[in-house]
């Protein structure tokens, strides 16, 4: 049996409560996540290393800097050819958010099979 790389999750998300959860349900779905609750937090580890898949909320610490912090991820996504999937609106139900992410990465997982044949 071969081991498979678990797919990472940035999550940026204010509120506590959710960060939380999202942790918790994304570590319980088999992805590797990492967790920041400010907008600060999430640009550097932006920086450090690539993700899989990103979980940012919009209305970040008050204001828009999650738009922001999208706005960087995309410019960087774009860097790596990479685009954005789906847009999940809060609250969003634990089976919405883990579905969104395993078509993303199936999508994803089936564009680079295709390129490399």
């Amino acid at each position: 049996m071969t081991s498979q790389a678990r797919p990472v999750v940035l999550v940026v998300e204010d509120e506590p409560s959710i960060l939380s959860t999202y942790n918790l349900l994304l570590e319980e779905e088999g992805y590797e996540v990492s967790a920041c609750a400010s907008y600060k937090c999430g640009h550097q580890k932006l920086q450090e290393r690539t993700y899989d898949a990103a979980l940012i909320d919009i209305q970040l610490e008050k204001e828009d800097l999650g738009l922001v912090l999208a706005q960087e991820a995309k410019d960087l996504r774009r860097a790596l050819h990479l685009q954005v999937d789906y847009l999940v609106v809060k609250p969003a139900e634990a089976n919405e958010v883990t579905g969104v992410l395993q078509r993303s990465l199936a999508r994803r997982e089936l564009l680079r099979q295709m390129a490399a044949d």
